[in-house]
């Protein structure tokens, strides 16, 4: 079942995550054949919940379903992207990459929420949206951060489909 961590904020018109974590990435395929959905949730002592979900996946799956659960902890390298980005100037970063006045269906997407104490930052990427238009250093970090995590997350996925 998926762990809905995500809620709209009228008052601030953005997606905040559950006080209970501290990051969520998000990772959608668009709308193609796969219709992969996946989330990456961390938690305020550093353990993460991983799930994920494609449509009709039952049938090539080694755990013949469409969804697809892991716990744990971070990789060091997630950890150390997450904690570098924490210590950035990640105010800069803007809460969306994409091309302005474009919606893109069939693109991949991400988003990335951070949890404050105070306040909540949420970033959308389109997939393809050049790395020249991340200047900033919390913004290269990002992209950076970016890659790495959509690389990860499509290596969950074809581990979990049958050999």
């Amino acid at each position: 079942m998926w762990i809905h961590s995500r809620k709209f904020n009228e008052e601030k018109n953005i997606i905040t995550l559950d006080c209970k974590y501290i990051f969520s990435f998000l990772r959608s395929d668009g709308f193609n054949e796969r219709l992969l959905n996946a989330e990456l949730l961390i938690d305020h002592n550093f353990n993460y919940t991983f799930q994920m979900a494609a449509f009709q996946h039952e049938k090539i799956t080694k755990n013949k379903s469409d969804f697809f659960i892991e716990k744990g902890r971070p990789t060091g390298k997630i950890f150390n992207y997450l904690e570098r980005l924490l210590d950035s100037e990640y105010k800069t970063l803007h809460q969306d990459y994409s091309p302005a006045h474009l919606a893109i269906t069939d693109s991949g997407n991400q988003m990335f929420i951070l949890n404050f104490d105070t306040e909540s930052l949420n970033v959308n990427i389109i997939d393809g949206y050049p790395k020249s238009c991340f200047e900033t250093d919390a913004e290269l970090l990002l992209f950076e951060f970016n890659e790495y995590l959509k690389n990860w997350v499509e290596t969950k996925y074809q581990d979990w489909l049958q050999v």
